[in-house]
């Protein structure tokens, strides 16, 4: 899943520090464009933590939708992490509802984000609140077993998610010592700047994230979808669907992007994903406000 992301776009002009000006970009809500006057869409993290990869959707998201990224916890500051997908859900509803006080509320999520994002409308529909559109970036909710658990493939995925290169095997015996290493040895890429405590919270987050997913049992929610599929990865697209149709009472619609899984944000695909996902996020405000 995750393993395969391109690499996340760092945020503004500066490298993420410790604290001070840059801490923002490791906020649990990260503002991405605010200030317009559409509709809102909350985009839910990956299997990293981090929801800088979105930052790509801003030249091809209709400028009058405001975007904001979900972060996981335990990365800006140590503090306990969620224990279940369910209670990361309770978590982001409440910042969710904190920026955007009441719904329907526009919901986005890639990979392993896209069930995170689900879990947000099962917690926000137990609350009364309506989902307006939730938008799942070929993301499955069977079959995680796949994700690995294993520190030294947690640091690969932590270096390769970053720029550099996944130099750790199973027989690495201090792993975590040998991706600081490797950080250290190509200064300039992505966790440049970061203090060996950050980088040290960064594995422990994705342990988290990949441990709750893999236990987590989704239940089934009320909404309109819009599922974008990587075609270049199986399963085919009416099985993807078929998949979702266990969880989602509501009008599904697809869109195909000729690509692999991981270049869903590159240049080329989201050229078409930008535009397509304007034109249904304008639909379903309409429809929100013909049933006011």
């Amino acid at each position: 899943m995750d393993d395969d992301l391109p690499r996340p776009q760092v945020p503004g002009p500066a490298q993420p520090s410790a604290d001070g000006a840059a801490g923002s970009i490791l906020d649990l809500v990260m503002p991405m464009r605010v200030g317009a006057d559409g509709p809102a869409l909350f985009c839910a993290h990956t299997l990293v933590g981090l929801s800088w990869y979105y930052l790509a959707l801003l030249p091809h998201l209709g400028a009058r939708y405001r975007l904001y990224g979900l972060q996981a916890r335990g990365l800006r500051r140590p503090e306990p992490l969620p224990a279940s997908i369910e209670e990361m859900a309770r978590d982001y509803a409440d910042q969710i509802r904190i920026t955007q006080p009441s719904g329907p509320y526009h919901l986005l999520g890639m990979s392993l984000g896209g069930n995170v994002a689900f879990a947000i409308a099962e917690e926000l529909e137990r609350r009364g609140e309506q989902t307006g559109l939730l938008v799942i970036l070929d993301a499955t909710l069977t079959d995680l077993e796949v994700i690995e658990t294993e520190p030294w493939a947690i640091f690969n995925l932590v270096l390769a998610q970053f720029g550099y290169v996944p130099v750790l095997t199973p027989a690495d015996a201090d792993p975590e010592a040998r991706m600081l290493e490797a950080v250290r040895r190509r200064p300039g890429l992505g966790l440049d700047g970061w203090p060996e405590q950050r980088l040290r919270a960064l594995q422990r987050v994705i342990s988290n994230n990949a441990a709750v997913a893999r236990a987590h049992q989704p239940g089934r929610v009320h909404c309109p979808m819009l599922f974008f599929s990587a075609t270049r990865n199986p399963p085919t697209l009416a099985e993807k669907l078929a998949d979702w149709r266990r969880f989602v009472d509501g009008p599904i619609e697809a869109v195909e992007l000729d690509c692999d899984h991981r270049e869903m944000l590159l240049p080329g695909p989201i050229a078409r994903l930008g535009p397509a996902l304007s034109r249904r996020m304008a639909r379903a405000a309409a429809a929100i406000r013909a049933s006011a």
